[in-house]
């Protein structure tokens, strides 16, 4: 669930903020995502429940806690489903120039909905299944292109500077989310305390290693700048480097890789839009389930529809600084979460999960300010008719 669009769609706009340093800003963000990973292992093998942060900040009595990072994550979730449609559209509009983004993004998104309406089942089995294809794919674009790759174009190996490689780090860091749906889900996987470790340090790290890969051949080919002002690199770089058929191949690749993540993280936001609706930090109809399928239909429907207004009304890199903050929001909850264990209950130290704390605080004050300020305003906004509505008693504490 990890290596997805994002490589496709972000890496671009990462390299324009950190410029040849860009390897180094993703390993920085794979490095709080392995912290934060090892924090949600932990609560995740004990407390085995749909929800994830939400449920778990609250099972511990933090309730406007959890609220944040329910929210959080639901704003990451929508968001991030707008960044992965219109990436998909992006890299479609390179083979079909004039082609309506907007629309194709809007037609993808109820594609989505629509396979997520059958379950978890039938989803995981597509995104294995793609998730090996598009494997096959990256590795035949990084043979190909390798005679290509000038060395000159890593260096330096900072970039534009620490300041620049930590914005670039934050700008590409939603795309490191998928590992946490696997914690989220964790009611319906077998044998979770086994499962879930490895899922999320593995993931992680295999996720890491494409990455770097990928996204390391393709400055080789482009360098910096080129690399900087597109929102499809790898198209570029696999076209600049092999020739315009290998452009037809990445965007297979993108295509199939967009429709993955997207089912994934529609999958998961709809699992925590569905707790939230059944603890009625959200209107209580968010907790039903299709009787069939037992998917949360009604919260699957507000995504989607969310969804669909935000990529007609949002370019691309207006939505990535969003996704990131909320993320960064969610996995300092998770963190907190996991030093709520009792001793017994960990198996890692609890200065892990301080680092991924402190480690997404320093993360976040290094996005643009106007995305800290907006996403800062939305939760203390909400987070107070919260406070107003219970005070109200219109809803219990």
């Amino acid at each position: 669930m990890i290596v997805g669009t994002g490589l496709f769609t972000s890496v671009g706009a990462a390299t324009a903020k950190a410029g040849s340093g860009v390897l180094v800003a993703i390993l920085i963000g794979g490095m709080i995502a392995l912290l934060t990973g090892i924090s949600a292992a932990e609560v995740g093998v004990n407390y085995p429940q749909e929800g994830g942060a939400f449920i778990w900040t609250r099972r511990f009595g933090f309730h406007t806690i959890s609220f944040v990072a329910g929210v959080s994550y639901l704003f990451d979730g929508i968001v991030g489903l707008g960044v992965l449609a219109l990436g998909f559209a992006t890299y479609s509009a390179q083979i079909f120039p004039g082609l309506p983004v907007p629309l194709v993004a809007s037609v993808a998104l109820i594609a989505v909905a629509a396979v997520n309406l059958f379950g978890i089942s039938p989803t995981s089995k597509v995104l294995i299944g793609v998730f090996f294809i598009n494997l096959v794919l990256l590795t035949v674009y990084v043979g190909l292109s390798a005679p290509s790759v000038k060395v000159e174009h890593l260096a330096p190996v900072l970039g534009t500077g620490i300041r620049g490689v930590l914005s670039g780090a934050a700008v590409f860091f939603w795309t490191w989310d998928g590992f946490q749906r696997t914690a989220i889900m964790a009611s319906e996987i077998k044998d979770p305390r086994t499962t879930i470790p490895f899922a999320v340090v593995g993931g992680i790290a295999i996720a890491a290693i494409v990455y770097l890969i990928v996204a390391g051949t393709t400055l080789g080919v482009l360098g910096a700048d080129a690399m900087g002002k597109t929102d499809a690199a790898i198209f570029l770089g696999a076209t600049t480097a092999i020739g315009s058929w290998a452009g037809w191949m990445i965007l297979a690749s993108a295509w199939m890789t967009a429709f993955s993540e997207m089912l994934g993280d529609l999958l998961s936001t709809s699992k925590v839009g569905h707790a939230m609706g059944k603890t009625r930090e959200l209107p209580s109809w968010l907790g039903a389930e299709n009787s069939r399928f037992h998917s949360p239909h009604y919260s699957l429907l507000v995504l989607t529809v969310i969804g669909l207004t935000l990529v007609n009304l949002f370019p691309l890199r207006i939505l990535m600084p969003i996704a990131s903050a909320c993320t960064l929001i969610w996995y300092a909850a998770t963190n907190f979460a996991a030093l709520e264990l009792r001793k017994g209950q960990r198996f890692a130290w609890s200065v892990v999960s301080w680092l991924g704390i402190a480690a997404c605080l320093g993360l976040f004050l290094s996005l643009p300010l106007w995305s800290i300020v907006g996403t800062a305003g939305i939760l203390v906004s909400l987070t107070g008719i919260r406070w107003l509505l219970i005070r109200a008693k219109v809803r219990p504490a």
